[in-house]
This record gives C-alpha cells, sequence and structure tokens, in this order.
C-alpha cells in the first residue's frame, strides 16, 4: 500500500466492527491471526487503534529467550493455571510479525497516528478488552518517554502477575524476587533493537514531513520532556550503546539518532550550546575513531557541521563550559526624534523564525586553536593532531555549504594568501619533515583544503 503525502492524507479512526475482529483474535490468543486482520485493514485512509499498535508493541518487544518460561505468571498459581497462561505468550512468529507490521504502518500512515501510545501528555484509557496482551501492554502506555520501553528487561519489570484469589483479572504488584531493580541496564535491550529501528523511521519520516524549517521532528521533541526542561540523557546514552555495538546495522542506529538531535538543535526548540556540551561529555572518554565512525554517517548539511565543529572545539576548553559559539547581535532600536507622533498602520505580523543564532566561530578563532593544545581534563589518549584535523575539515565543510549569510567571507582569503599554509606548518609540522602523525594529516588537509 502506498502512503499518500501529508497533504492529501485524512485518516480517520477503524470502525469498532474492525476493532472487535481483531480484539476477537486477541482474547483467543491467536496473535499471528489478530496480525494478520490488522494487516489487511492496513490503510492511509484509517488510522490503527492505539491499543492494537501499544499490543504490537508488547509482542514485538516480547523476548524470546523467554518462551517456555513461566516468567509472567504467578508461581503461586495451581499448575493447571500457570499452563493455560503460558499458552497465551506470544510466539515467536508473532513477534516476528508484530515487528514487521509496525514497519508498514510506518509507511502507510502518519506518523503521528502510529506513535499515539508512546505520546507523553496523552495517556491512553484502560482498556475494556481483558485479553493477556491488552492487561500486559497496560505498563508502555504508562511511560514516561519511548526510551523507557527500549530499556533491557522492561517487561520483566513491568509484568502484571495475574493472581486468581480475589477473583479472575485481579492484578497485584510484581514480587521483588522476580526483578532485580539494583541491577545495571542496558538502554537497549536484545530485542528492542526492532522498535528502536521503527522509532528511528517514524522520527525520520516525521522530520521529512514537516513543512516547517529547519527541517526537525516534532514528534522527537515530545520525548524529550517539557520546554522547560529538556532531557537528552537517555538518546544519548542510546547512542552510546549503539557505538559499542559490533552489528553495523545498530551502530548505524546512533548515527541516525545524533542527526535528528542535531537537526532539532537547529531549531529554537533544543538549546544547542546545551547538546554540545551533553554530547561532549557523553563521548569525550570514546576514542576519537569512534566518535568520528558515529559522526562520519551523518549527511554533509550545514547544521551537522556546525555541529561537528562545536563538538570538536570542546577539546580546547574545560567540559564544564559551554562552546565559544558566538550569537549574532541583536539590531539596536534607533531612538525617535521629538516631535507630534505619527500614527503609522501596524505592520503585517510576520513569522516566528525558529532557526537557532548561534554561529559558528570566526576564521580568527579556528587559526588560534590550531596553536593551542586540548584541555587536560579530556581524554589524555586523544590525538592532539587528530582533534586539529577533525575540526579543521569540520569548519572547511561547514564553511563549503553554509549560506553566504552564515559564512565567514575571510575563510577563502585565508586558504588563498599563505595564513592556512603557515597555520599547518605550525599545528602539524612543515612540509618534508619525517613522516609523523602531524606531517600526516598535513598531507590530507593540503588535499582536503584545496579542493
Amino acid at each position: 500500500m502506498n502512503a499518500k503525502s501529508p497533504t492529501q492524507r485524512v485518516e480517520s479512526e477503524i470502525s469498532k466492527h474492525q476493532r472487535n475482529l481483531v480484539d476477537l483474535c486477541l482474547e483467543e490468543g491467536q496473535y499471528e491471526s489478530a496480525i494478520d486482520v490488522l494487516a489487511q485493514l492496513r490503510s492511509p485512509n484509517h488510522k490503527p487503534s492505539a491499543t492494537h499498535i501499544r499490543q504490537l508493541l508488547f509482542m514485538a518487544l516480547y523476548s524470546s529467550s523467554d518462551r517456555g518460561q513461566d516468567k509472567r505468571v504467578d508461581p503461586s498459581a495451581s499448575p493447571s493455571k500457570r499452563q493455560k497462561k503460558s499458552h497465551l505468550l506470544p510466539s515467536l512468529a508473532a513477534t516476528l510479525a508484530s515487528q514487521q507490521l509496525l514497519i508498514s504502518f510506518v509507511t502507510t500512515n502518519s506518523p503521528a497516528a502510529v506513535i499515539r501510545p508512546l505520546r507523553p501528555g496523552d495517556p491512553e484509557l484502560e482498556d475494556d478488552n481483558e485479553c493477556f496482551v491488552a492487561t500486559e501492554s497496560m505498563c508502555i502506555s504508562r511511560c514516561k518517554n519511548c526510551w523507557q520501553i527500549l530499556v533491557e528487561g522492561f517487561l520483566d519489570r513491568n509484568q502484571p502477575i495475574l493472581s486468581t484469589p480475589k477473583g479472575k483479572g485481579k492484578r497485584r504488584d510484581v514480587d521483588a524476587s522476580f526483578t532485580d531493580l539494583s541491577e545495571v541496564r542496558a538502554p537497549v535491550g536484545d530485542t528492542a533493537w526492532p522498535v528502536l529501528d521503527w522509532l528511528l523511521l517514524l522520527f525520520e519520516r516525521d522530520e521529512r514531513e514537516n513543512p516547517t524549517l529547519p527541517r526537525h521532528s516534532p514528534l522527537l521533541l515530545e520525548q524529550l520532556g517539557s520546554q522547560s526542561r529538556r532531557d537528552t540523557d537517555a538518546p544519548l546514552a542510546i547512542i552510546l550503546h549503539c557505538m559499542q555495538q559490533s552489528d553495523l546495522r545498530r551502530r548505524m542506529m546512533g548515527s541516525r539518532l545524533i542527526s535528528l538531535l542535531i537537526n532539532l538543535s537547529s531549531t529554537t526548540h533544543l538549546d544547542f550550546p546545551m547538546l554540545v556540551v551533553s554530547v561532549f561529555n557523553c563521548l569525550s572518554t570514546s576514542s576519537l575513531d569512534d566518535i568520528s565512525s558515529l559522526l562520519s554517517n551523518l549527511s554533509p548539511t550545514p547544521a551537522v557541521s556546525k555541529f561537528k565543529v562545536a563538538l570538536y572545539q570542546k577539546y580546547f576548553s574545560d567540559s564544564s563550559n559551554a562552546p565559544r559559539v558566538g550569537v549574532r547581535p541583536k539590531p539596536q532600536a534607533r531612538a525617535q526624534p521629538k516631535g507630534s507622533p505619527v500614527k503609522l498602520p501596524d505592520p503585517p505580523a510576520q513569522p516566528v523564525s525558529l532557526v537557532n543564532k548561534h554561529r559558528a566561530p570566526s576564521s580568527a578563532e579556528i587559526l588560534r586553536l590550531m596553536g593551542s593544545k586540548p584541555s587536560t581534563s579530556v581524554n589524555p589518549t586523544a590525538s592532539p593532531f587528530r582533534i586539529k584535523f577533525e575540526l579543521l575539515v569540520s569548519y572547511n565543510a561547514f564553511q563549503t555549504g553554509a549560506a553566504k549569510a552564515d559564512g565567514d567571507p575571510e575563510w577563502p582569503n585565508l586558504l588563498r594568501d599563505g595564513t592556512m599554509a603557515k597555520t599547518l606548518d605550525t599545528a602539524f609540522g612543515c612540509k618534508g619533515e619525517p613522516a609523523g602523525d602531524g606531517t600526516n594529516y598535513r598531507i590530507l588537509l593540503d588535499t582536503i583544503l584545496t579542493m
């Protein structure tokens, strides 16, 4: 099914009859049949039920390692009741099918329609349906943000064990023996990677379809806390965890997520210096190879290049300080001459600009940093030559791609008049010197800066 463009899409709720068809399959534990019905009902004109998306997420997150175990069954229940509930656990086929259907909904329906059960401040009411996946999946709607459902062992720590002494369907708190809350858990569990990929696809499509410039994802912004306090700790922990993976696709998820955050910081919604400092503090102990690998997968846009410049600039200052990113001075109002006031017509309302006012450093500042040493408070194993190399390459990319009003007109002059060559001699060593780290980077820079 092909999705319509955002301007053409009008999505209504699926009918009650259609919902009941799916619910009937779920009540009988026929999860694969329920998923098949949902797939057949998928349409760009009808958004899926938020409860069904929530139940798909539960099945998508269900750990295959727990199959055949009664972790979600009350140990005090009779063997017959434990066996009955074990049959309600999602099969591996149901888990894989739910993951695939979630991805399919991203291509068919609007991101806002698909992510409804995870939107903060919009709590979902309890289901009338008391089937297994309906009750078990309610923990997803109670999360403060989408990052919480990705944490290792999320379902185990939020399992509503069904207890029968006071009647069918009664819920009681999880016994402490089932979960160890003191255990340090990964920000992305082994079974949560497909769901992280699904979230990234949602945010990326939301970013593409958002008509407001600079391009950004409003749905991602919702997951970062309130306007008065944006919190990027959880997504940054996920990015760091992605960097530590050997699987290339998982590492790419970290690059995709930081790209979304960088684009958000190009607006006034997310403070640019705050994000730079947060990323620096999170990644500064990582190797420069890992950081470079993370950032090299990003699109070479001016926003990305400006962020790289600010990040590498942090290596030359104490990590507790904000990056030295200039702010465009505000125009000063001129004093009006004295005399009789003349009533002028009100000017037409101007749209509020969402572009942040943080500018890249001047060319003179970059030259100054080339003669400085990185701060001793950062990773002592980081090569000063590598840091300066990455800073220069990022700054040159920004000056090459930035709009004329945002660039520094002195940069091309420095490349032509020999000033940059002298700076490189001081920072990396003169041409013809014995091969070493500095001269190797110097050779690369001679090629890059003259392209």
